[in-house]
């Protein structure tokens, strides 16, 4: 007995072709098999985009508030008198004669208003924790130092993604220095 063998014939524009059983399951298997390996290609690029975009964006922000920060330190103490300054904190009156100052709190630098109360400058709160703090340039430094007729701010605002914003100013205030080390 002959075994029968079966296949499709198919006549298109007067030629005859045969397709054989199968032909289509070994196409689905090379095109998947290719696109895994595209994909496989691309994958680790695409990681890394997404890690740089995230460093990008925490980069800005910790710029931002430091660009912030400085300019509320310059605003604030340029117009200042009879300052006091501790290794953590300064202490002013400003133009119309209202108590003021800055003081740097569990790495977050307040401004502490003239009712009394304190105003966050730096640090942004999320789940309970600061993604930007605030530490000395360098172990032991103060943060507000007098240094001849100016005030010297020396910091480091770090963000939790490891972005690290530079602050280093001094401020000559309109008059009157105090310097107490705590």
């Amino acid at each position: 007995m002959m075994e029968e063998k079966r296949f499709t014939v198919r006549v298109l524009d007067g030629k005859t072709s045969r397709k054989q059983n199968g032909f289509i399951l070994l196409e689905m298997v090379l095109a998947s098999s290719l696109t895994a390996l595209i994909l496989l290609a691309v994958l680790p690029a695409a990681v890394q985009a997404v890690r740089m975009f995230e460093y990008g964006c925490s980069w800005q922000e910790t710029a931002l508030q430091g660009i912030h920060l400085e300019d509320t330190l310059t605003v604030s103490l340029s117009t200042a008198s009879s300052l006091r300054v501790t290794d953590s904190s300064v202490r002013f009156l400003t133009d119309q004669k209202l108590r003021s100052g800055f003081l740097i709190r569990q790495g977050i630098v307040y401004k502490c208003l003239d009712d009394g109360t304190v105003q966050p400058v730096t640090g942004t709160e999320e789940t309970g924790r600061n993604k930007i703090t605030v530490k000395p340039l360098e172990p032991g430094c103060p943060v507000f130092s007098q240094e001849g007729e100016c005030v010297r701010i020396a910091m480091n605002l770090i963000h939790e993604a490891g972005c690290i914003w530079r602050c280093e100013l001094w401020i000559r205030p309109g008059n009157g220095i105090a310097y107490e080390a705590s």
